[in-house]
């Protein structure tokens, strides 16, 4: 019933357009769809951001009105109508951002425009799993679970969290009252070649 599903979602988000040539089978994107490996978690993120790791390109999907409002630092706006446009779908060759990391409110929608890039082989997209509500869950407002489980990899995972807070908000790392709005900058993390994209997002 599951696969049943995923084909009959394929089915429906599938581009009618084709950017380029290389198009792969609907078997292989059938199984390229249950791959874990496809996601970012919002840890990995957070730790490459920190780290400036230069080889993820963050690229909110979600409307220019809701990425003003707020954005993970770093990030690209592309809303999810433009995604497959001729003058954006050439950033995903491979080479130009080595990962582009797909987000939006949730998973789902970012999933869909995963569907549409992957279809047409740009096999190294991802999407950031649970979107801004897991990254507000987990990175901005982390929880601290409870002293009888909190050893090991869970206060390992916790303590690191909490910096990351820090990092992003500014927040005291004694309580949560944060210093001031998120971190936003300017400048996306993004490792290029030289070549030159026409156009805008549309």
């Amino acid at each position: 019933m599951g696969l049943l599903f995923i084909g009959g979602v394929i089915a429906i988000f599938l581009p009618d357009t084709k950017p380029h040539e290389h198009v792969i089978g609907k078997k292989e994107l059938l199984y390229d769809l249950t791959r874990s490996d496809r996601y970012m978690t919002t840890d990995e993120l957070a730790k490459a951001i920190m780290e400036e790791d230069q080889s993820i390109m963050l690229i909110d999907i979600r409307s220019p009105k809701d990425y003003e409002k707020y954005s993970i630092e770093g990030a690209l706006n592309i809303p999810f109508d433009s995604i497959m446009n001729k003058d954006v779908v050439g950033m995903f060759e491979e080479g130009y951002m080595q990962t582009p990391v797909l987000y939006s409110t949730g998973s789902s929608r970012a999933d869909q425009a995963w569907l549409k890039l992957h279809s047409f082989d740009y096999k190294n997209v991802k999407v950031l799993k649970g979107g801004l509500n897991q990254w507000y869950q987990t990175i901005l407002n982390p929880q601290k679970p409870a002293d009888d489980v909190l050893t090991g990899k869970l206060e390992e995972q916790y303590l690191f969290r909490k910096g990351a807070q820090v990092y992003f908000t500014g927040a005291n790392p004694v309580g949560n009252t944060p210093a001031g709005k998120p971190k936003k900058s300017s400048k996306p993390i993004v490792k290029r070649k030289k070549k030159e994209v026409s156009g805008g997002c549309g």
